[in-house]
């Protein structure tokens, strides 16, 4: 069977003509009236968006981000994507749990140096998101290094080919992933303290095994964050009817569902390192989003999906450089408490 036939044969999981139809609006802050059924709790076809609706968000974004299995009634319904980007920092913790198994498995059980686990977590890493924030850290790195305009930018972004300063990118984060994992250390596995922050301060902080899940869940925290809080860049090229849909499904990323996401993030990170270092974390990334938000606004008008995964990887390395500075960061945060306490004691005492 040719490849023409086999698509014509095809079943049609969304009606003909209703992804170019999407490419029509002229106005980013006009809602569909799909995106609108949406809001209304509905998919745009009459059926109610209830608890069970989430069982599909949640598969349509693992099978976007991931090359992993997915159950056969999910489909990439970019509806249904944007409304599950709440669950990118959970598809987060679910990879860095993954990862951080393979780290312990070839450093503890296989007794190899950090850094060769390191190299075989990430490369396995590589392959099960097929590179997916990976391609959009270079696309970015080419298109900000390389472009003078706008326009020139967009359209060096969606080039497929990878040039120098996306090469120089991609290297530098791998080899500096890599070094900060291996550093770190084998993996110390122990749950938080409530109320204060945990684990004797040092430069490992836990080791690699915790800093991986902890990387993995927060960096994706900045996805759902920039996508509510800046607007979605109309992108050109082959994949164009798809993603002209996130001009305005940023209406579908609601602060409910971004703080959920926020409070999720939390709780995770609060197991392996505390409430009062977790906070830290999480402020840090989303400063860190923010002024990359900004920096979108200025050279593309906003984000789009190269950005937002070039985004994703340098939070990722930021976590992981503050995980390394706990040490300094817990000592800092204990001589400002007694510097406190002493400030306000009463005089003779």
């Amino acid at each position: 069977m040719s490849a023409a036939s086999a698509d014509a044969d095809a079943p049609n999981i969304l009606p003909p003509g209703t992804v170019e139809s999407r490419n029509n609006t002229a106005n980013k802050s006009q809602i569909s009236s799909e995106i609108q059924a949406f809001l209304n709790g509905t998919d745009g076809n009459g059926a109610a968006l209830g608890f069970k609706s989430e069982y599909r968000t949640l598969f349509t974004v693992w099978m976007f981000v991931t090359r992993l299995p997915s159950p056969s009634w999910v489909d990439l319904h970019p509806g249904f994507l944007m409304r599950g980007m709440v669950y990118f920092p959970v598809i987060g913790t679910v990879l860095g749990c993954m990862y951080a198994i393979l780290f312990d498995v070839c450093s503890v059980s296989l007794g190899l140096p950090p850094t060769v686990a390191a190299c075989v977590s990430v490369s396995f890493g590589l392959y099960v998101t097929g590179c997916f924030h990976e391609d959009g850290l270079a696309d970015s790195a080419d298109g900000i290094g390389g472009g003078w305009s706008k326009s020139q930018v967009l359209k060096i972004m969606t080039d497929s080919r990878v040039g120098t300063f996306g090469c120089a990118a991609l290297s530098m984060f791998i080899f500096a992933k890599l070094q900060l994992l291996g550093t770190l250390g084998v993996s110390s596995w122990s749950l938080a303290c409530t109320g204060r922050l945990c684990c004797t301060p040092s430069p490992g902080g836990g080791g690699a095994g915790p800093a991986i899940i902890v990387a993995q869940t927060l960096s994706r925290l900045s996805a759902p964050y920039l996508i509510r809080t800046r607007d979605y860049v109309a992108e050109v090229g082959p994949k164009s009817p798809f993603y002209i849909f996130m001009v305005e499904a940023k209406h579908l990323v609601t602060w409910p569902r971004v703080a959920f996401a926020s409070a999720y993030s939390f709780g995770v990170t609060s197991m392996f390192y505390g409430p009062v270092f977790a906070l830290t974390l999480i402020m840090a990334v989303l400063i860190l989003a923010h002024i990359a938000g900004r920096k979108g606004d200025y050279l593309l008008g906003g984000v789009m999906g190269d950005f937002l995964g070039g985004t994703i990887c340098l939070c990722d390395l930021f976590v992981l450089v503050v995980i390394m500075a706990k040490g300094t960061i817990v000592e800092l945060y204990q001589y400002c408490v007694e510097a406190l306490s002493l400030t306000e004691a009463p005089d003779g005492l």
